[in-house]
């Protein structure tokens, strides 16, 4: 847990005693509270003490986890001192961290690289900044007004299948986050957002072999876990029976063992589903290691988990899959005591697939080892490729070849050259034809195929924004992380923004409002510095590994896993519980819908909404291919739920402020 507040009055004024009381109140699930004055203000800190270096002076408090050995116990005040704001760079950590120079006048808060700790913040100049790692603790404050930003709603009604970089506002007009990898620079005149994250693969120069990769990522791993376990004595873990749940679950029990420490806890979210059920590679670490296993079922009422969020995380629901999932694990994880909840969450941006060695070698124009690669991808049975052709397992090798080749070779060129005509797209595979060894059959039903892909496209909702809400809320260029991974990809020619993004980064913030809630710290070993630039610096053909994939994990965590899982190449599908919870949703909200007064409809259109409802209800169109409306219908839902709290909250605060943007 932990959790850090503050105010600092640039106006001379006294800071009310309410907005410090209600501040400690709101957030004090997050751990007891130490206070400390400083210049016409207060810092707040919330399971932790506040560093202070008198001879400065410098203030710091942090709600930090540090992985690595710190021998001083004022780490951010100590690294300011040396380095200033870029000291933020040093330590291997989660952090977020408010720091006071005396001598400047000035307040740095800086968030660790990947936005694992949250920090929010309302500025007025000349008047005030306040900052807390919970964005309740900012509404309560008596000078801050409670407005939605609908502008946001734009990003999170959106289907983009592409990255989004993560900005800086959030669902209320005037209240912040502080960039991930980034610090802020405020004095009562200004504030100032800087980038401070710099990634050093140079270090990495003399790896030759791909052995010395995956041990080093190893070695990494450990370290990665045993940092965040230590001292703990009650600890759980994610164990969805994928690679990299499995990954955390048996390093950590391996540590425990060794160690003679308490077993670890592991938790399974069942969901009675042939689709997701992962029971088979779950029982397979369960038979090699003796952890404490707890098998646990969504929550029953999906509304009811997601008005809990509502409440918990300050904005709408973000998962896809609605928290019905996390919440069941959580209060299992109370129940048993866990103070640290370890998670694989997003291992594979971290440690990917390296599947874009296909490329890599196409760009190089090193067909024959393309050839090669691309028969060692397709070879293992048990892969499926849906997206390449929907009776992929029926198909005979031959087949399955010359599609995937298609595929690929179409999709590449299709990014080389997007208004590249259809007879130039043809004279391309034509040339390739004789080399891959691809009839013109299948040539000519894969441009076939393309067309009519082409054409159903047209016809897919990407949101249900009303002609007039997009009028009224037109796009605007908003400060976010897009700059800073633009430019490491420019340095270091590495894939940032599949890192750092808004999915990745708001899922972060909402696990750690749920673990707080609950208790709890929830902890990503993948996410630890070392093994993110182990992950980075790992040639593309290394990680391939002849067609598997993800080769770190596979050779360098070989005699920790489980057979079944280091050989494991399939995914659980979760769509077809995303589809059941989102009709349960619409059900359990039908009456709201209904009401033409209901403020989502200041947002949405009716015939938009009503045909993705259709999808979704329909029983003719395939489960697979409903994802994009159950993300559409979710989220509406979501986000009319949050509107409708909103509501309710003006009828007993006069700090809400709805009457410029919906009719009430």
């Amino acid at each position: 847990m932990g959790g850090i507040a503050g105010i600092i009055r640039f106006d001379k004024q006294a800071i009310e005693l309410a907005d410090t009381t209600n501040v400690i109140k709101l957030l004090g699930h997050r751990g007891k509270v130490t206070s400390q004055s400083i210049d016409h203000g207060v810092f707040l800190n919330f399971g932790n003490s506040i560093e202070v270096n008198p001879t400065a002076p410098i203030y710091a408090t942090a709600d930090a986890d540090l992985f690595s050995n710190v021998t001083t116990s004022h780490p951010f005040t100590t690294n300011y001192s040396k380095s200033g704001p870029a000291g933020f760079d040093e330590p291997n950590a989660d952090f977020a961290v408010a720091l006071w120079d005396v001598q400047k006048q000035t307040l740095f808060c800086g968030r660790d690289a990947l936005g694992v700790k949250p920090l929010y913040y309302v500025y007025q100049p000349s008047c005030f900044i306040a900052f807390a790692s919970e964005i309740k603790a900012l509404l309560a404050l008596r000078e801050v007004i409670i407005k939605p930003n609908e502008h946001k709603f734009r990003e999170y009604l959106t289907w983009i299948a592409d990255y989004v970089p993560y900005s800086e506002e959030t669902f209320y007009e005037n209240i912040y986050s502080v960039l991930p990898g980034h610090y802020l620079e405020v004095t009562a005149q200004r504030k100032q957002t800087h980038a401070y994250w710099t990634i050093n693969l140079s270090k990495y120069k003399g790896l030759s072999r791909p052995e010395d990769y995956s041990t080093l990522f190893r070695d990494y791993f450990i370290t990665a876990i045993d940092s965040r376990v230590e001292g703990e004595s009650s600890i759980g873990s994610h164990l969805s029976g994928g690679l990299d749940s499995s990954s955390v679950s048996c390093m950590a029990q391996a540590i425990l063992t060794q160690q003679h420490r308490s077993p670890l806890h592991t938790f399974n979210i069942d969901t009675e589903l042939p689709s997701a059920d992962e029971s088979e590679y779950v029982q397979a670490v369960i038979d090699q290691y003796p952890v404490q296993h707890h098998t646990v079922h969504p929550v029953a009422d999906v509304l009811e988990s997601v008005l809990k969020i509502n409440t918990i995380f300050d904005r709408p629901e973000h998962f896809i899959i609605p928290s019905s999932f996390h919440l069941s694990v959580s209060l299992e994880a109370q129940q048993v005591g866990c103070a640290i909840l370890l998670t694989g969450h997003d291992g594979d941006s971290i440690i990917t697939t390296c599947f874009d060695f296909l490329d890599e070698l196409f760009d190089a124009q090193d067909w024959e080892n393309l050839l090669l690669a691309c028969e060692q991808f397709i070879a293992p049975g048990d892969r499926n490729l849906r997206y390449v052709s929907d009776d992929w397992p029926r198909l005979n090798d031959q087949t399955k070849f010359e599609k995937f080749i298609l595929y690929f070779i179409g999709t590449k060129l299709k990014k080389q050259a997007k208004a590249q005509s259809l007879s130039t797209f043809f004279n391309t595979l034509r040339s390739q034809k004789k080399f891959f060894g691809i009839s013109s059959t299948a040539i000519l039903a894969y441009c076939f195929k393309r067309i009519k892909d082409k054409l159903a496209h047209q016809s897919l909702i990407n949101n249900a924004l009303s002609n007039e809400f997009k009028q009224r809320v037109p796009l605007r260029s908003q400060l976010s992380t897009k700059e800073l991974t633009t430019t490491l990809e420019a340095e270091l020619n590495q894939p940032i923004r599949q890192i750092l993004n808004t999915t990745n980064v708001i899922c972060n913030e909402q696990l750690n409002h749920i673990g707080a809630y609950y208790g709890h710290l929830y902890s990503f070993p993948f996410f630890d510095k070392n093994v993110m630039e182990i992950g980075l610096a790992t040639p593309l053909g290394v990680g391939f590994d002849n067609g598997r994939g993800r080769g770190l994990i596979r050779n360098g965590l070989n005699d920790v896993l489980p057979p079944a899982i280091v050989s494991r190449l399939s995914k659980a599908n979760f769509v077809e519980y995303g589809n059941l919870s989102a009709k349960q949703l619409y059900q359990s909200t039908y009456d709201q819908f209904s009401s033409p007064n209901h403020p989502i409809w200041g947002v949405i259109d009716r015939g938009i909404f009503t045909q993705i409802v259709d999808f979704v209800f329909n029983p003719k169109m395939p489960v697979v291919k409903k994802t994009r409306y159950n993300w559409l219908l979710s989220r509406i839902i979501y986000l009319s739920l949050w509107l409708g709290s909103l509501q309710d909250a003006k009828l007993n605060s006069e700090k809400v402020d709805l009457s410029n943007e919906f009719e009430l």
